[in-house]
């Protein structure tokens, strides 16, 4: 599957919607995992980011940086702000840290944050090892949704060569302290704010959702039968109903 930013500028329009993915992930998450894109109104303008070092080998992640990234998104994010009254993001995983601290800095911009996946508190269970190791080894079953949502959200084109997956160790040390520091200040987020977590997650510990509730500012709903990268048709739906609600107030505001 094809790994591509989406960007759809309407001339003239007042709103855009920033979408982030995680530290492993695509563009494609809000296209084929939970559809969102499809859901922002015809006269908003889009901009669904892939962030460096993203659609490409094991390599090219390695040589990338969180400082990088964070260059990247907030030169987007202030591109949407100078030309839109409004910036809404909608952000998974890793990128829901990136889209606090842009609430936090430009509070006047951003109307709502929609937070999928909020990762305060990374775990690894077990089969979500066992669904890597598979991706990897190019041993994914067609038959088991779980497995097949991990390869297609994956924004890199794996290797069986296990040692240069070592240049990635500074990229996950890089995120750890990227959640620190963002735990640190988002008692101070003022935006309003929804995040959905997956009770399932193989990746997130559910303790995340004391670590979001401490704020005071983040509506929490739990997803019942979703893991970090598949979502359940009952879960998929409420997420995206929510979304059109969200940007349906916004709308009429």
């Amino acid at each position: 599957m094809k790994h591509q930013e989406f960007v759809r500028m309407v001339s003239g329009a007042d709103t855009a919607v920033l979408f982030i993915h995680g530290i492993l992930g695509t563009p494609n998450h809000f296209v084929t995992q939970i559809p969102l894109v499809d859901r922002v109104p015809a006269e908003w303008s889009v901009y669904n980011v892939l962030l460096d070092g993203h659609g490409y080998g094991v390599e090219e992640f390695s040589r990338t940086s969180m400082q990088k990234w964070k260059t990247q998104v907030w030169s987007v994010f202030e591109t949407l702000a100078e030309s839109h009254d409004r910036v809404i993001i909608a952000a998974h995983s890793m990128g829901t840290l990136f889209a606090i601290q842009l609430a936090l800095e430009y509070p006047q911009k951003i109307p709502f944050l929609f937070l999928i996946a909020v990762p305060m508190r990374p775990w690894v269970r077990f089969f979500g090892a066992v669904n890597s190791l598979r991706l990897v080894f190019g041993l994914i079953r067609e038959d088991r949704p779980l497995e097949v949502a991990t390869r297609n959200v994956c924004g890199l084109q794996t290797t069986r060569k296990l040692w240069k997956y070592i240049g990635w160790i500074p990229r996950f040390l890089e995120l750890f302290r990227e959640i620190a520091a963002t735990e640190r200040v988002m008692g101070n987020l003022c935006v309003p704010c929804t995040a959905y977590q997956s009770r399932r997650d193989e990746l997130v510990s559910n303790r995340t959702r004391r670590v979001l509730e401490k704020s005071g500012k983040i509506e929490i709903h739990d997803l019942v039968h979703s893991t970090h990268f598949y979502y359940a048709p009952e879960d998929q739906t409420k997420v995206r109903g929510d979304f059109v609600r969200h940007c349906n107030r916004i709308t009429h505001d």
